[in-house]
């Protein structure tokens, strides 16, 4: 299964830190035998599928909500915290800031044993690995922490890279292979044998480029539709 189309909405709230930070304490609602009616949610639309969904996931498959009033709702707990707000992003846009300001968290789609869903992310601005997020209410505050885990389905670029010799090509070790522009995320290093691979990403079209001194850098454009292979030759300077 592969993830559906890029981001389309951050949430955002003042939050610090990074890694596993915590909001300012907002003082959650107290669970009652008679929940208070439930006010309109906010809807989730994928827009390459058109699957659409209020239901928000983080890491451990717990599942949140957003009202149109601003509160981050745990139906599980019947939990609110208030405060939170939209804001529109293109695909490949970066909304968030650096550590210690206000962050946000970006919402991006996978598919996961046949059912799609819409899974919480964090973007730093700096930092921006679209991994999934493990969020925990403590002290009517969020504490959130970031993980190493990809929404399901988001798609892979691999392959080898080798440089031209006159008994055949041969694998090079070290060399960086990156999406785009070298930001810190999306970033690889070919090991021994040549090979790269950089996960999280996205279908469409991606720049791929390398970097390795004393060679010549290779920029190329590469179609992504799931689980890519792409094998990069490179030359001396």
């Amino acid at each position: 299964m592969r993830i559906q189309a890029a981001l389309i909405i951050v949430i955002a709230q003042g939050l610090a830190g990074c890694d596993g930070w915590s909001s300012p304490p907002t003082a959650p609602s107290s669970p009652s035998a008679t929940p208070p009616a439930a006010p309109g949610l906010v809807a989730f639309r994928d827009s390459a599928s058109g699957f659409t969904t209020t239901d928000l996931r983080d890491a451990e498959d717990e599942i949140m909500q957003l009202s149109t009033a601003g509160e981050l709702i745990f139906p599980a707990t019947n939990t609110r915290l208030s405060g939170f707000r939209l804001l529109l992003n293109s695909e490949q846009g970066i909304a968030g800031n650096i550590c210690g300001r206000p962050c946000e968290f970006v919402v991006r789609f996978g598919v996961k044993d046949g059912e799609h869903r819409a899974y919480l992310t964090i973007d730093y601005g700096h930092d921006n690995p679209g991994t999934l997020v493990d969020v925990e209410v403590a002290n009517g505050g969020l504490v959130v922490t970031q993980t190493d885990l990809y929404p399901p389905g988001s798609p892979t670029l691999s392959g080898v890279v080798t440089e031209a010799m006159p008994a055949g090509p041969v694998p090079v070790a070290g060399v960086t292979v990156y999406r785009g522009v070298i930001t810190g995320w999306r970033v690889a290093k070919t090991d021994k044998n040549g090979s790269y691979e950089i996960r999280g990403l996205f279908d469409g079209v991606e720049e791929v480029s390398t970097s390795m001194e004393g060679y010549e850098t290779v920029k190329s454009n590469v179609s992504i539709k799931g689980d890519t292979r792409f094998d990069i030759q490179i030359v001396k300077r």
